[in-house]
């Protein structure tokens, strides 16, 4: 099983406040969505799960992400993915 503890961890999202070596993350609304997804990332080496939750001006969310260890390595810093700024 894999370790969900970061999605208790208030963080807002690193398009709000960001997140060095972040490049990808989903926003989710409620907390078992975003373990869901856990169960899909498939991680090369270096490369970490990293996430949180959050309130905005419609809701709570909870976010997922992929942090990379080398963000050259990775690819373009500016080849960021995310879904959603906001959970939209």
């Amino acid at each position: 099983m894999i370790d969900d503890k970061f999605l208790d961890e208030a963080r807002e999202l690193p398009s709000v406040t960001p997140i060095e070596r972040v490049v990808a993350w989903s926003v989710f609304r409620s907390k078992d969505a975003a373990r869901q997804l856990l169960e899909h990332v498939h991680l090369a080496p270096g490369q970490a799960l990293v996430g949180g939750h959050g309130k905005d001006s419609v809701a709570e969310y909870w976010w997922v992400g992929v942090q990379v260890q080398n963000l050259e390595a990775w690819g373009h810093s500016a080849s960021v993915h995310k879904h959603g700024r906001m959970g939209d």
